[in-house]
């Protein structure tokens, strides 16, 4: 059960962190479907259907920072939950190695 939830919560960590990189793939799909540019630096305008998509592109482009910080919070995270699992181990493995010394 415990071994599920670890599971689980790395798994639900990483797609966390990855979700903003979304955005970039969202961006680019709508650009390319909409004959438009995508330029990081500054908004380009892009008008479809009577609609101008450029902040939206925008926008989604953007998302990737967050995305760069997250990803590097998950990876601190990551570093220490693997610290402190290897450190339990170790404690477990001692003392089952101490208790069965002492049983002897």
């Amino acid at each position: 059960m415990l071994l599920r939830f670890r599971s689980f919560m790395i798994a639900f960590s990483i797609v966390l962190a990855l979700a903003p990189f979304s955005g970039i793939a969202a961006a680019a799909l709508l650009a390319s479907t909409l004959g438009c540019e995508i330029n990081d630096a500054a908004m380009e305008p892009c008008t479809a259907y009577g609609i101008d998509f450029g902040p939206l592109l925008t926008d989604l482009l953007l998302t990737a920072s967050l995305g760069q910080i997250a990803f590097l919070i998950l990876t601190a995270v990551l570093i220490v939950w693997a610290v402190v699992e290897v450190f339990a181990l170790l404690a477990r493995t001692w003392q089952r190695e101490r208790g069965a010394a002492v049983r002897r």
